[in-house]
């Protein structure tokens, strides 16, 4: 199949936080770019029915598999919102779809605080700008909130009121966390006008009512708006590497369009002058390793793949008096055991899970800890593809886990009759992050060092947060696309 040529002043690769940042500014500085994205549209109608759901999982669950970790159901083949990749220790999962992970997440925004902000990335960026700037303007772009109290005081949320009062008799602080959500929506769910989506904790595999701010129907859609940002759903970035002569002064990026079934249906490259990569933290180290090793840009430099992190560990709580077996989302709620653990700050952040036990309490939470980032990526040639690597019996990550179990096993104290169901460190991570260390493989201002024009925004620049880490993707985004505009503004 013969490939077609195109150029462009600007190709940026992924939808996602990052992606649709950049975006965003260069269209706001009159910047024409191409963004392509492996993943469809998923338009949102009155319909309510765009998504699968995790009561009837479906192919649109899934990306080109018949299978997901999140279902037992067996999935027909489609270009749905996660794709699943096994690991060594720790699997990963990534978003897909014009929107990026911003389509199948609970849209958390959580602020690191100083300490667990020094933890990971003190050495690069400093606190107190991020704090003074770069996370207001992150909030201010996403439209984020939390829960209004008429919704936190619905029946529908009860789960969370439940473990904001279990917080307060064990003495931990917690706070309402900032929440990329809709809430007149959440109140046209409850009031029986649209379909129940978040009220009922169904938004893992997307949010049909429409109650969540997707990148796809905000930044993104303004950027589209503009006239300067062309977005080319369904095409699979295969390869980067520099245009005729290696000089430095542009990048060939390959890419197959395909149709909604993952079939190839026209190969195409285009040629730039500025590539950007938000293909999140899985995409962006594919691309990236697979250029280092197969010697397309060999010169990357050797901790690519590296400094990988995941704090997630999943956590429930039973025994306790019922509190709503729909348990209202997303989360509304996060514990900040931050200064009380001897063993180190945990935060956790409640959840729903709409398929509890029905007749006794459950609380479901997503616990983060400061842990160290000791995974790493591999290009595997005979898979063409990288490979995470995650020492998952490390003592490191052991402390972790009894850190969290530390902050649990206070909340039974406090609360008699609850006891901890289960706590693990996830073994597929939805929030793995990490493998293009900033200020390391790149400056401080995501520019790949050693290449002009390659820039990386998107979550694989930060080995972890300690929190949810979207908001901090987020920030640093809007940080380095500052720059980007800058530079292409500058033709420097």
């Amino acid at each position: 199949m013969e490939r077609q040529q195109h150029r462009a002043q600007v190709v940026i690769v992924g939808s996602g936080y990052g992606g649709s940042i950049a975006a965003l500014r260069l269209a706001e500085a009159g910047v024409d770019a191409v963004l392509l994205e492996r993943g469809r549209r998923w338009p949102v109608d009155d319909a309510g029915d765009t998504f699968a759901t995790q009561t009837a999982p479906d192919g649109r669950a899934a990306w080109l598999s018949k299978t997901s970790p999140l279902t037992d159901a067996k999935l027909d083949v489609y270009t749905g919102v996660l794709e699943f990749v096994p690991g060594s220790g720790m699997n990963v999962l990534a978003g897909a779809g014009v929107g990026g992970a911003s389509l199948a997440s609970n849209g958390t925004m959580c602020q690191p605080s100083a300490e667990l902000f020094a933890h990971t990335l003190g050495d690069v960026l400093d606190y107190r700008e991020m704090r003074e700037r770069w996370y207001p303007e992150a909030r201010a772009l996403i439209g984020c909130e939390p829960v209004p109290d008429d919704v936190y005081h619905s029946e529908f949320y009860r789960s969370a009121r439940s473990f904001a009062d279990q917080l307060d008799k064990a003495g931990i602080p917690w706070s309402k966390v900032d929440l990329a959500v809709d809430w007149d929506v959440v109140r046209q769910e409850m009031a029986g006008t649209r379909v129940r989506s978040q009220i009922d904790g169904l938004n893992v595999f997307g949010v049909n009512s429409g109650a969540q701010r997707s990148l796809d129907r905000t930044l993104l859609a303004r950027a589209e708006a503009s006239g300067h940002i062309d977005v080319r759903p369904l095409s699979v970035v295969t390869a980067v590497h520099p245009a005729d002569g290696g000089d430095g002064t542009g990048y060939h990026v390959d890419h197959d369009r395909i149709d909604e079934r993952g079939t190839v249906v026209s190969r195409h490259r285009i040629t730039t002058d500025r590539l950007v990569l938000a293909a999140g933290t899985l995409g962006t180290n594919r691309l990236l390793l697979r250029a280092r090793e197969t010697g397309a840009l060999p010169a990357l430099d050797a901790a690519l793949g590296t400094r990988v992190g995941n704090s997630e560990v999943i956590t429930a709580r039973t025994g306790m008096q019922e509190n709503n077996p729909r348990q209202g989302g997303p989360a509304a709620v996060i514990a900040q055991d931050w200064r009380e653990n001897p063993l180190g700050p945990v935060s956790l952040l409640n959840f729903p899970w709409p398929d509890a036990p029905e007749g006794e309490g459950w609380i479901t939470t997503i616990g983060s800890v400061p842990a160290p980032a000791l995974g790493a990526f591999h290009y595997d040639p005979d898979k063409d593809d990288v490979v995470l690597t995650w020492p998952a019996d490390d003592p490191a990550l052991a402390r972790a886990q009894s850190a969290i179990t530390h902050t649990l096993d206070r909340l039974d104290e406090a609360n008699p009759g609850s006891r901890t169901a289960f706590s693990r460190i996830g073994t597929t991570g939805g929030n793995v992050v990490g493998g293009v260390p900033l200020g390391t493989v790149t400056d401080d201002a995501g520019r790949v060092n050693g290449h002009h024009g390659l820039y990386v925004v998107d979550g694989s620049l930060l080995p972890g947060t300690g929190v949810p880490p979207a908001l901090t993707v987020a920030a640093v985004a809007a940080r380095v696309s500052e720059r980007l505009v800058s530079d292409v503004a500058g033709r420097s």
